[in-house]
């Protein structure tokens, strides 16, 4: 029927898809984009199908047999989503399962996600980004030089060497250039919450007054060489331009 209504080969014997769905199939143009979309959403499924058998030696792939069981996925807003939802369907029917069980699992899912937003809400409502000293320094650290530094006061930067214990070699973010740093004077942001507790900041976005949003992603020292040589190859002036970039090239559709 996808065929049928994006190529218009009802043309060749109806002047309407919707003349056509009723002639040929008996039921109204929704139904059809009703049957449509629930295979968007099974070939979807296909691609992580779940797999479930009475014994270790039977494997058996699992799709829906009804497009009942596949509407309530629609109601979820990513594929990521919909493959999730139908895994754990799958795993609590130990087969095929129904409509209701399908429904029971959405709702679960987005009840969780709506939890989630919301403590993430109080956290950064009931908590404050502030600046603190930093005491472990790692390469790739983001920090800031204290305001009574007598030469880069509150500028950023990220640590790119670590050449004794009392001073690193910080790379300025609006100079374009590495200075050497005692570490009595560098900073790092932190979340510090109402009775003062230090905390590592809450990966996501996260507002900082005079600053916007900022997004904090935790990686690994060898991924965050290979973003700074990527940035530094493209000329962007921020990890975070690099990486759009990144994306954009590679044609993510995100």
């Amino acid at each position: 029927m996808q065929a049928l209504r994006d190529q218009r080969l009802y043309r060749s014997t109806h002047k309407t898809f919707a003349e056509y769905c009723k002639d040929r199939f008996g039921f109204e143009k929704s139904h059809s984009y009703i049957l449509i979309k629930a295979v968007e959403i099974v070939d979807n499924i296909s691609k992580n199908v779940p797999n479930w058998g009475q014994n270790s030696t039977e494997v058996l792939s699992i799709f829906p047999t009804k497009e009942s069981q596949v509407r309530p996925l629609k109601s979820l807003p990513s594929a990521e989503l919909q493959r999730k939802a139908w895994s754990k369907a799958v795993e609590k029917a130990q087969g095929v399962p129904t409509a209701k069980m399908v429904q029971e699992v959405v709702n679960q899912l987005k009840n969780q996600a709506q939890l989630t937003a919301s403590e993430n809400h109080s956290c950064r409502k009931n908590n404050r980004i502030r600046f603190v000293p930093l005491e472990n320094p790692r390469i790739g650290q983001e920090v800031r030089i204290c305001k009574k530094h007598p030469l880069f006061p509150q500028q950023l930067g990220i640590i790119t060497q670590i050449t004794n214990n009392r001073s690193e070699i910080v790379e300025m973010k609006n100079q374009k250039q590495s200075q050497q740093i005692e570490l009595k004077d560098l900073e790092i942001q932190r979340i510090v919450d109402k009775n003062g507790k230090v905390s590592q900041p809450i990966e996501g976005p996260n507002y900082t007054p005079g600053s916007g949003i900022e997004w904090y992603v935790r990686v690994d020292e060898e991924t965050w060489r290979r973003l700074d040589r990527y940035a530094k190859k493209v000329g962007t002036a921020t990890m975070g331009n690099a990486i759009a970039l990144l994306l954009e090239s590679e044609d993510y559709n995100l």
